[in-house]
């Protein structure tokens, strides 16, 4: 990676590393190292995940003193996930700036490894600064930006145990490849969602099955 390169990405980061082998490591796919000498993110990828959930639990912890453990939790969850980090990853332009083996399609990677890069990025700027820079990271690219989602699931879940209705899910994939349908019942009544993940697929039948009840 040359200096200019790594000056690009230093910039689009918000981020000057004291150790420049951290930052060629965080923009490195492991295509990219079956072609040639280098490190892959991955092993950032996983400190990056493990500093993503407790600094967000922290910020969770003071800003809702009212919540529960559970309450806290699916709150995490719901913005520690694939889809906000794979969001970020490309409005923040770090995709085009990953290094992949030659051939290799960025537009074809899946969702995982488009969050992946997230990851790989909070863990590297965790190594060369701390936690005190990986807060500021967060602070200019997460928070702020990614909500918690209503839990559509878990408001249909206590609705059905309220009126006593029994509830049950079957998802499958599009006969095109393209995402999932979910099918719910509640109480008899079916209602339907889809998504480009199984997950997605399911919080919008349940969002569906929420709006159609509470509209009766």
């Amino acid at each position: 990676m040359t200096d200019n390169e790594r000056r690009v990405i230093e910039k689009r980061i918000g981020y000057e590393f004291k150790d420049k082998s951290l930052v060629e490591a965080a923009f490195t796919h492991a295509s990219y190292v079956n072609e040639h000498r280098g490190v892959a993110n991955e092993r950032l990828e996983f400190l990056g995940d493990c500093v993503l959930d407790f600094l967000v639990g922290v910020e969770l912890f003071r800003n809702a003193p009212d919540a529960g453990e559970g309450e806290l939790t699916a709150r995490r969850a719901s913005v520690v996930s694939r889809e906000p980090l794979a969001r970020l990853v490309r409005e923040y332009g770090f995709l085009e700036l990953l290094r992949v083996g030659a051939g290799v399609d960025r537009s074809e990677f899946d969702i995982k490894t488009v969050s992946d890069l997230y990851e790989a990025v909070l863990g590297a700027v965790y190594l060369d600064g701390g936690l005190d820079a990986a807060r500021k990271f967060l602070d200019k690219t997460f928070f702020g930006k990614v909500t918690p989602e209503r839990n559509y699931r878990s408001e249909l879940q206590e609705l059905a145990a309220e009126k006593k209705l029994e509830i049950k899910y079957d998802t499958e994939e599009n006969a095109d490849g393209g995402g999932f349908t979910t099918t719910v019942s509640v109480g008899g009544a079916v209602y339907r969602g889809t998504g480009r993940s199984k997950r997605l697929s399911q919080i919008a039948a349940a969002r569906n099955a929420l709006d159609a009840i509470d509209g009766h």
